[in-house]
């Protein structure tokens, strides 16, 4: 598979995140990576994922 493709797919994949409460996944900015944000759906905040 293409590098470049595989980059871009994984840099979507480490800023995709799941709601808690109504299991809807979002994608977050880079700049909100960190961050809580609040799910687009439900209005429940969704922590930041575990850096690894």
């Amino acid at each position: 598979m293409n590098p470049f493709l595989m980059a871009v797919v994984g840099a979507v994949v480490n800023l995709t995140r799941v709601c808690p409460k109504c299991r809807h996944r979002q994608v977050v900015s880079t700049k909100d990576k960190y961050k809580s944000v609040r799910c687009k759906k439900c209005g429940t905040d969704i922590p930041p994922k575990i850096r690894s």
